[in-house]
């Protein structure tokens, strides 16, 4: 089975794509390169901000080590060059029978509609449709709302984060956790679930496409709604115990997808 990987450069990128070699015959990846990943090196080097995504790339190297390098053939291209017309061509001659979105830039016509059925999938880090946009394993801290902790398998479409929905993942959350260390262990579960969600459609299996439902507690958020304030607001709530707080508390019932194959 041939598969292209839509996603960017840093280190959890090439982890999760090194992670699915073994369920693809053929894989080829097309890496958006960013210099400076969400943060803006203007901030300066005591800048929270700054610190705050430095301690993130700390943890991310040693949750993914010996993942420097992507280790299948790919493409680099600049930050949200992957509509162009020249990857739409290569991708085109490639013939996928899968493609695989994870941390690209948003996905548009003339490449999506190469898509297959059920055989082009997006991997969001948050829960849909309760948290979309960006940074959404974030915001679940200061809205008091861990419980939202997680990731999406979804079937791709035109929308942010609006596709129909394969699976959730949601991580298991110990006391000393933080934002960085959790984002890092949902990586890691989502690499196998969609594993198991390429060896199903190897199989000509049927996965789950669950359309996303109506809730009251949908956000979306965008990366200018966060700033120093807003940082600050989280440390101050790691540093009251959040984690261990919601670890002691009944989690209450909200609709999630634990399931993969379609029934």
């Amino acid at each position: 089975m041939k598969a292209v990987i839509f996603t960017s450069n840093s280190i959890r990128h090439k982890f999760f794509a090194n992670s699915l070699q073994n369920s693809l015959d053929d894989l080829l990846i097309v890496s958006e390169c960013r210099e400076n990943d969400e943060f803006n090196e203007s901030y300066g080097e005591n800048d929270k901000i700054t610190k705050h995504f430095k301690n993130r790339n700390k943890i991310e190297n040693k949750y993914f080590e010996s993942n420097d390098e992507f280790n299948s053939k790919c493409i680099p291209i600049l930050y949200k060059e992957v509509n162009h017309n020249f990857i739409y061509e290569k991708i085109k001659k490639y013939n996928p029978d899968v493609m695989i979105v994870f941390g690209s830039s948003i996905i548009k016509n003339p490449l999506l509609s190469l898509s297959k059925k059920n055989k082009f999938l997006n991997l969001h880090l948050g829960l849909s449709p309760y948290y979309k946009g960006n940074a959404t394993n974030f915001w679940p801290f200061i809205n008091n709302e861990l419980k939202f902790l997680g990731s999406t398998i979804l079937h791709i479409d035109s929308g942010i984060d609006t596709g129909d929905i394969i699976t959730h993942v949601r991580p298991k959350i110990e006391k000393n956790d933080n934002v960085h260390t959790i984002g890092c262990k949902i990586i890691q579960e989502s690499a196998k679930k969609m594993g198991i969600i390429l060896n199903l459609i190897k199989e000509n299996k049927e996965i789950n496409r669950i359309p996303q439902w109506n809730t009251k507690n949908e956000k979306i958020y965008k990366l200018k709604d966060f700033n120093q304030a807003i940082l600050e607001d989280y440390l101050n709530k790691i540093e009251n115990g959040i984690v261990e707080k919601f670890l002691l508390e009944e989690e209450g019932k909200f609709k999630i997808i634990n399931s993969i194959e379609a029934k």
